[in-house]
């Protein structure tokens, strides 16, 4: 694949990651940027964490074979099962993980200390958000709530309406009860219905977002990066490149390439030329 220069590949299980994605094109429009979707094994935050270390360090091996300035891990199950041994595993190459950001953006806005946090069943199960905002801070009182149909909906386009705005509703009322004042999207398919929870949330907790949080922290792990300019977005999917592109435009209107197929083979990805 010729390059005008070393990309930084952006990872998810499915679409999910596209709102990490978005927020570092509006902040660094001439950088280049490769987004690799494992929509064959989605949904992750269903498996089990070892599982889904073994297919993100498949894929982690494909991107690197790409000469990436960063890997940006944007899925918070792939995260908490993989990012330690990801790191060990890049030879040098920044791996940069949605959770740490996320976690840290929610102690400085709480101001009651009690903090809230959506995720996908793996990502709860992980308990790295309780042991992470824990660690920042000691007096946190942290409820956790996986929403895995939320990552369903989204990954299907499925962002505004009635059905969605009830998925949503479910999931904070019983937080917002409890008087928590700070809300973590704890998975990036949730900020593809970030209109919803505003509307649903109001002005009774701060909603944060960690791909956003992920994205504005990139310059400290790559130095600087280009403000400036247009660079590229190249998609590839280990699923149906057809239903990738058709559910990406409705999820961000200006995505408008055709994905390219990668395909596993032997437990490593490859691409289909």
């Amino acid at each position: 694949m010729a390059r005008a220069g070393r990309p930084i590949v952006v990872f998810d299980s499915g679409e999910g990651g596209l709102t990490l994605l978005r927020q570092a094109w509006t902040l660094y429009p001439g950088e280049e940027y490769i987004y690799i979707c494992d929509t064959a094994h989605f949904p992750y935050g269903q498996r089990p964490l070892a599982e889904v270390r073994t297919f993100f360090l498949g894929v982690l091996r494909y991107a690197l074979t790409l000469d990436p300035k960063a890997v940006v891990i944007a899925c918070n199950t792939a995260t908490a099962a993989a990012l330690d041994t990801a790191r060990e595993a890049s030879g040098g190459v920044p791996v940069v993980g949605v959770v740490e950001p996320g976690i840290l953006a929610a102690v400085r806005a709480t101001e009651n200390r009690r903090i809230g946090v959506l995720t996908t069943v793996a990502t709860h199960r992980s308990g790295i958000y309780q042991q992470g905002l824990k660690a920042a801070e000691a007096r946190a009182v942290v409820w956790q709530r996986p929403c895995p149909l939320l990552v369903v909906l989204a990954e299907n386009g499925r962002v505004t309406g009635p059905e969605s705005r009830a998925a949503v509703a479910r999931c904070v009322e019983g937080m917002l009860a409890e008087d928590v004042d700070t809300l973590i999207l704890g998975c990036t398919h949730f900020p593809h219905m970030q209109a919803i929870f505003a509307e649903v949330v109001g002005n009774r907790a701060h909603l944060i977002d960690p791909g956003l949080e992920t994205a504005k922290i990139l310059p400290r792990y790559v130095g600087g990066l280009t403000r400036e300019g247009s660079g590229t977005v190249s998609l590839f999917t280990t699923g149906d490149p057809g239903r990738v592109a058709q559910v990406g435009r409705q999820l961000w209107e200006h995505l408008v390439m055709q994905p390219e197929q990668l395909a596993w083979e032997g437990g490593e990805v490859v691409w289909r030329r």
